[in-house]
């Protein structure tokens, strides 16, 4: 069984192209292409995310694997533009540091957030998305653009910001929830996959920038393309 883990109900309806809603306090058991799935809604942010999937696995040790898909900001559009798919290849928490005045002063931690599980630097979650998939008996398109992927409690406001991030992560896209669904994985020695459509320029206010039409749209393809047989 794979669990999908989105953050809101909206997002799981277009990933499932379900036409009925997804109780956002239950998950929902349901077959696609012949594979079982346990859709869950999550919640918005990296607390709620890590509190709901910890639940999850817990509640259910027989899966087999976590996919999660929802929408993202990009920090390149030309690159990754409004409603196109990017598949994390690496995590990163860029919160989980020394924090200064100067945003152009980091400073990581030294020691790592959890005791059993050695990551360098602390706060990134390298991912291996093909072996993840193959692992999974899914088939990931050559197709999809893959980079690195920030997880964030508070999205980025402004340019300046966004900008900061990108060029101190080398970061292709911002999210809430995926380095907690990725610990919560790996912890559970679970493959773990991230497909995210893009919703908006990082950093941009301007709501005429954004397209949450067009990255909730281009959810519905992730599932099933991921879920084709291979030849």
């Amino acid at each position: 069984m794979l669990i999908l883990a989105c953050a809101t109900s909206r997002e799981c309806v277009g990933a499932l192209n379900h036409a009925a809603s997804i109780d956002a306090t239950r998950p929902r058991r349901l077959t696609m292409a012949g594979r079982e799935i346990l859709a869950c809604v999550v919640g918005v942010g990296p607390i709620a995310a890590a509190l709901r999937i910890g639940a999850i696995l817990e509640a259910h040790p027989e899966a087999c694997g976590v996919v999660n898909v929802g929408i993202c900001g990009s920090f390149d559009t030309a690159r990754l533009p409004l409603g196109g798919i990017c598949v994390a290849n690496a995590e990163i928490w860029p919160e989980y540091a020394v924090r200064h005045a100067d945003p152009e002063a980091p400073e990581a931690l030294d020691f790592p957030m959890l005791p059993q599980l050695d990551l360098t630097p602390p706060n990134h979650l390298a991912l291996d998305p093909v072996a993840a998939a193959t692992a999974m008996g899914l088939s990931l398109p050559p197709t999809w653009t893959t980079g690195p992927s920030l997880t964030v409690a508070g999205v980025s406001g402004d340019m300046a910001r966004a900008e900061c991030l990108r060029q101190r992560y080398q970061a292709a896209t911002e999210n809430m929830e995926g380095f907690s669904l990725a610990l919560a994985a790996r912890l559970a020695n679970l493959p773990f996959l991230e497909v995210r459509t893009v919703s908006n320029p990082v950093g941009a206010r301007d709501k005429s920038q954004w397209n949450f039409k067009a990255a909730l749209a281009s959810l519905s393809a992730i599932l099933p393309t991921l879920c084709e047989k291979t030849p």
